[in-house]
């Protein structure tokens, strides 16, 4: 189902969640996933790491957590095809909630150390913030990344950036990220346009993005940029106008890091027009990630996303006129 056909518009239904309880009023929509009744609560985030070699390039997949989007914010979805498309990608079809990951990356490229986002941060729950010791558990010293690149500047990517006293956490690093992201973030009228409750995403943001401005490298969106040896950021808009991946590609090797393309793997893949109420502009991002999926199927191209199942490195393959994921097998070369 197109958006035209959903019936329901983004700006509709970000004002109907604004009505909602509090708990969507969180940072980036996203709520910590509630301990059942008979299951102790998290002591704390918990981090995670794998390691990928793309030729002589290696890559590192960080774990932040995971969190819960209601379902409703899934624009064009229908319950009986949700429940084939969960089923097809072996998950459950919850229809209240959808649970995700959260993802960042990192790239080892000659004698650079590329940071690729930064989670969510500690504030948005106890599954929440584990970026950080993702990198401490890797032996990654955050003083040792040279580049930041950011894929866009919603919240639940850029929480790792900055303290509570607008101190950088990546003391060395100069930020890359696309122009029209940088002024969409900035841009007083998109603040003044959204519901109050969601005003405070935008201005944490800015927040965690002011420490980094002097030393900030804006990209165009018109053409593909090199930012590192086998490094490339690749212009991929609609969820934001700045919206960027990036192509990691070595000894004929290639991987695409693709950013938010797809938030829920159980239905994105096998229903690729289904958009989530955060895209900014819903038929390019509908339009990016159809594009993106055939690409990657024809092309047999690994890819990599902030919200793909952790560790979150994976093929597409075309299934019944759609597509589907499979997940990467382990890499023994590293």
């Amino acid at each position: 189902m197109t958006p035209s056909t959903s019936g329901l518009s983004r700006r509709n239904l970000l004002l109907s969640l604004a009505a909602a309880p509090v708990a969507l009023a969180m940072p980036a929509l996203l709520r910590a996933t509630p301990a059942r009744a008979e299951e102790p609560a998290p002591a704390g985030p918990i981090p995670g790491l794998l390691r990928h070699r793309i030729g002589a390039i290696e890559v590192l997949s960080l774990a932040d957590g995971f969190g819960q989007v209601p379902t409703a914010m899934i624009i064009g979805l229908e319950p009986r095809s949700a429940v084939e498309a969960a089923a097809l990608a072996y998950k459950p079809h919850d229809p209240t909630n959808v649970t995700i990951s959260i993802n960042a990356y990192l790239i080892r490229t000659g004698d650079r150390l590329i940071a690729v986002d930064t989670g969510a941060g500690g504030a948005m729950g106890p599954s929440l913030g584990a970026w950080q010791l993702s990198l401490e558990a890797a032996g990654i010293d955050p003083a040792g990344i040279d580049t930041l690149f950011l894929t866009h500047a919603h919240t639940d990517h850029v929480g790792g950036m900055s303290d509570s006293a607008g101190q950088r956490l990546l003391p060395n690093a100069g930020l890359v990220l696309a122009e029209a992201e940088w002024d969409f973030t900035h841009d007083e009228a998109v603040l003044a346009s959204l519901p109050d409750q969601f005003k405070g995403n935008f201005l944490q943001a800015r927040a965690q993005l002011a420490p980094y401005a002097a030393d900030r490298d804006v990209l165009p969106m018109d053409r593909d940029t090199e930012i590192a040896p086998g490094v490339t950021a690749v212009p991929m808009p609609g969820h934001t106008p700045g919206h960027m991946g990036l192509r990691v590609e070595s000894e004929g090797e290639q991987l695409l890091i693709w950013g938010d393309i797809v938030h829920a793997p159980a239905y994105q893949f096998s229903q690729p027009d289904w958009s989530v109420a955060f895209d900014a502009d819903i038929a390019t991002a509908i339009s990016s990630r159809r594009r993106l999926l055939d690409m990657a199927a024809t092309d047999r191209t690994m890819v990599a996303g902030m919200h793909l199942d952790f560790p979150a490195l994976g093929f597409v393959e075309r299934h019944a006129g759609a597509f589907r994921y499979v997940a990467a097998p382990p890499d023994f070369r590293v």
